[in-house]
């Protein structure tokens, strides 16, 4: 058994695309890219079938991918790291008004125990705070965490 979690997103009031909002999560200390500098993302037309890929990719490559899938209504997919730090989030989104966001990179808990509750405090200081600062347009979030 383990502990699951996940915070979703209503970022309505952004004027930008889910393109645009990843790359105000790079600015805030995000990356798509892991220690081995390999990124891990849904590719064009994987059709929700969430066929990941990865590996190296440069920037400008990766956000093509996002766009493209973007502006087809299917689902961009990322894995998302905090600078110097092992943890890490999946982020979910097809439109910035649902934004799905997974804390399953070395979830950071409260005591260091997996199967402990998640550190929102965490989470809200390095995401929710940072992007209310940046004037994302979020109107609200949810998280949610249980055990299976």
């Amino acid at each position: 058994m383990g502990r699951e979690a996940s915070f979703e997103l209503n970022c309505s009031g952004f004027s930008g695309s889910v393109t645009d909002f990843i790359r105000l999560l790079t600015s805030l200390g995000w990356s798509c890219y892991d220690g081995d500098n390999h990124a891990e993302y849904l590719p064009v037309g994987d059709k929700d079938s969430f066929d990941w890929q990865m590996g190296e990719i440069t920037e400008s490559g990766l956000y093509a991918i996002f766009d493209q899938k973007w502006q087809a209504g299917e689902t961009v997919g990322v894995v998302l790291y905090y600078r110097d730090t092992e943890y890490g989030v999946t982020l979910l989104s097809a439109d910035v008004s649902e934004i799905l966001i997974i804390p399953n990179i070395n979830r950071r808990t409260l005591d260091d125990d997996e199967d402990s509750m998640t550190d929102v405090n965490w989470y809200a200081e390095r995401l929710f705070q940072k992007l209310l600062w940046y004037n994302c347009g979020m109107t609200d979030f949810q998280f949610e965490e249980y055990e299976g």
